[in-house]
């Protein structure tokens, strides 16, 4: 009777192990998201440091997960509205703000975003040096994509700004000189290798603005889910490990040896 009573207490734990269920948007951000290809075409596969990140947080917790890739908006109305929805714990993949603090629980950070300018060797073959801000003053033709705000660099003056449709036109105008810089956030830019093979020209590099400090990405809990402080309180210690014992580091140098090979 002992043993089948130790019997039923284990199934029933693995019966009613909590699923945590997370959403992220469903418009690819490599090196953080996308979907792995496959002769060129992207297959259902997940990868990028956000998965990775999900999958070392998750291998030593007494929780399982499941990802779901939606519109983005939704996801955030899902997670907001946890207590009528039911849907979604969680999203990942964000960057923090005041207005997400009153809504969500905000883990410590699992990696950094560098914003910096990407520009062409061809035209600057000793590359270029922006310190701080101000230092973009010194250009005349700076490219940037449609519908991107560039206050972040000082630049509010859409006379100075080449608009062009994508990250990977703005690269082709550079390559032929068509405009000096690109403001970018590096491991964006770089990213896209992971998924336009080939599209990236060879000529591309990019310079860290150093004064502008690096966006954080963090793990956002709903609030109104009757799990959130104990999955908050679980899922930040394990992350604080997990950066402790180097294990993010590990997972970011691995995607940035894939994007600079």
């Amino acid at each position: 009777m002992l043993i089948l009573a130790v019997i039923g207490v284990l199934l029933n734990n693995v019966v009613f192990a909590y699923e945590v269920k997370i959403c992220d948007d469903e418009v690819e951000y490599p090196p953080y998201s996308y979907y792995e290809r496959v002769n060129n075409v992207p297959s259902k596969k997940v990868k990028g440091i956000t998965k990775d990140t999900l999958t070392a947080i998750f291998a030593s917790l007494d929780f399982t997960y499941q990802i779901d890739h939606i519109p983005w908006k939704r996801c955030l109305f899902e997670v907001e509205n946890y207590d009528k929805r039911k849907r979604y714990d969680m999203f990942s993949t964000g960057s923090y703000t005041v207005e997400r603090a009153d809504k969500y629980y905000i883990t410590s950070p699992f990696t950094e975003v560098y914003p910096g300018v990407f520009y062409s060797i061809g035209q600057y073959p000793k590359g270029i040096e922006v310190n701080k801000v101000r230092d973009l003053d010194q250009f005349d033709s700076v490219c940037g994509v449609l519908g991107y705000s560039y206050k972040e660099y000082g630049l509010t003056q859409e006379s100075k700004l080449v608009r062009v449709p994508s990250i990977i036109s703005g690269f082709k105008m550079l390559e032929v000189s068509r405009c000096q810089i690109m403001p970018l956030a590096i491991q964006a830019g770089y990213g896209l290798k992971l998924i336009e093979k080939g599209k990236v020209p060879e000529v591309i590099r990019a310079s860290r603005i150093k004064n502008i400090k690096p966006e954080t990405l963090h793990l956002f809990i709903s609030k109104r889910s009757p799990m959130a402080f104990e999955l908050y309180t679980k899922i930040n210690n394990q992350l604080l490990l997990l950066k402790k014992t180097g294990v993010l580091d590990e997972i970011d140098e691995k995607y940035r040896k894939l994007y600079n090979n």
